[in-house]
């Protein structure tokens, strides 16, 4: 059966085309008065293995490919299905698109914007003329991976990503925790929306704290983003996790703080406690927190002088602020994070959501506030993946802590 001819208009060639997902690359380079330039595109291929070339193909109407076709050489950014952000600034038409957006310099002076998976740096070799675009074909001088993740894609005119049926890096206990946050990833984008922030999500994945979901935007943190950091289990990090776990889980995490019957894991053995009273975590005090979320931010990206030696020291050293057995109601306090447990059908701890807090202090009342919506959230997400929460029987059952 053969199909009749129709016209090709602008619409059903976007329409079809569309439904080929493409990656999203940050082409960048620097101006004629040295100021960075960048443009966004999702025409980015591999050319040739010998010689190494690849290829965009820019719009000939685009204001920004007029800057860079000046250019000589050019850093390809391979964006981040975290970096959206950095995605629309880059697109849109701001006299200054670098503005808030973190990156470094390239040995020839191009921008290689912080938390992009991959850099390629190339030298343009030929520019062919096709129709309303251009072909610009250039050299391979240098490229190395970056950041882990998935890469942002954009499909049917939208943005996203994916997830591998066969990816093995994180293994399939980690594949698992991630198709479980599909499941339930409207309900913090919600609370994300509702109160003006970030929510996260974090897994328990053998002995690391993983943070596979992010919704919303932190605005006490200027780094890109949290998602794909691998943190240890350490106190306080993963303290919902092991408030929940069987003996041998809060043993571990326990022993894991390095000291045995000191003044520190007397206070992480207070802070389980406290936790399954609340109900939630709880972390108090900005820049004590942002020491040790920065170090985590730049190891996750391949910083050489972030080692798991100071990372695990500089969580540490918040163990004594996170929580507290009271709050003291007539001082006002920097709420910076809670964090409530998602249950499964056995009453184990799956996942944990992170709600994170604003700048400034607010009263105690308020924050028990914001920390009652991530609660009931939590409590939204346990029902609908079939969860039960257990009973709070811990202190009964575990009086030697």
């Amino acid at each position: 059966m053969t199909q009749s001819k129709q016209s090709i208009t602008t619409s059903l060639f976007r329409d079809v085309l569309g439904l080929f997902p493409t990656g999203v690359v940050a082409v960048t380079g620097v101006g004629d008065s040295g100021q960075p330039i960048g443009m966004i595109l999702g025409s980015f291929v591999s050319v040739s293995l010998d010689p190494p070339l690849v290829s965009f193909l820019p719009g000939k109407s685009s204001s920004s490919w007029s800057k860079l076709a000046r250019c000589e050489r050019y850093c390809i950014n391979v964006l981040g299905s975290n970096q959206e952000d950095v995605c629309r600034a880059l697109a849109s038409k701001s006299p200054d698109k670098f503005d808030g957006i973190a990156y470094s310099e390239s040995d020839w002076g191009n921008p290689m914007i912080v938390g992009s998976l991959a850099y390629i740096h190339c030298k343009r070799e030929t520019v062919h003329d096709e129709g309303d675009h251009e072909i610009v074909i250039c050299e391979v001088e240098d490229l190395a991976a970056s950041a882990p993740g998935t890469p942002l894609l954009f499909y049917r005119g939208g943005f996203g990503t994916f997830t591998s049926q066969s990816l093995v890096n994180g293994g399939s206990a980690l594949m698992e925790k991630v198709q479980l946050l599909d499941r339930i990833r409207d309900l913090p984008e919600a609370l994300a929306q509702e109160l003006g922030t970030e929510v996260s999500a974090v897994a328990l994945v053998e002995n690391e704290v993983v943070l596979i979901g992010s919704y919303g935007r932190s605005r006490t943190v200027d780094f890109p983003t949290r998602v794909g950091q691998y943190l240890p289990f350490i106190p306080p990090i993963g303290g919902v996790f092991a408030s929940w776990g069987d003996g041998a889980l809060k043993d571990a995490w326990l022993n894991n703080s390095g000291t045995d019957g000191s003044t520190e894991r007397n206070a992480a053995m207070n802070s389980i406690s406290n936790i399954r009273r609340r109900g939630y975590a709880l972390g108090l005090g900005h820049n004590r927190s942002l020491a040790w979320e920065q170090a985590a931010y730049f190891r996750s990206v391949g910083d050489p002088q972030i080692s798991a030696a100071e990372l695990c020291r500089r969580i540490a050293a918040t163990l004594e602020h996170y929580n507290p057995e009271t709050l003291d109601a007539s001082v006002d306090h920097e709420f910076h994070f809670a964090q409530a447990p998602i249950f499964d059908a056995q009453s184990q701890v799956q996942l944990a959501l992170t709600l994170w807090g604003p700048p400034g202090k607010m009263p105690a009342e308020e924050v028990g506030k914001w920390s009652s919506k991530v609660l009931e959230t939590a409590l939204r997400a346990t029902q609908r993946i079939g969860g039960v929460e257990p009973e709070n029987t811990w202190a009964a059952t575990n009086t030697k802590l």
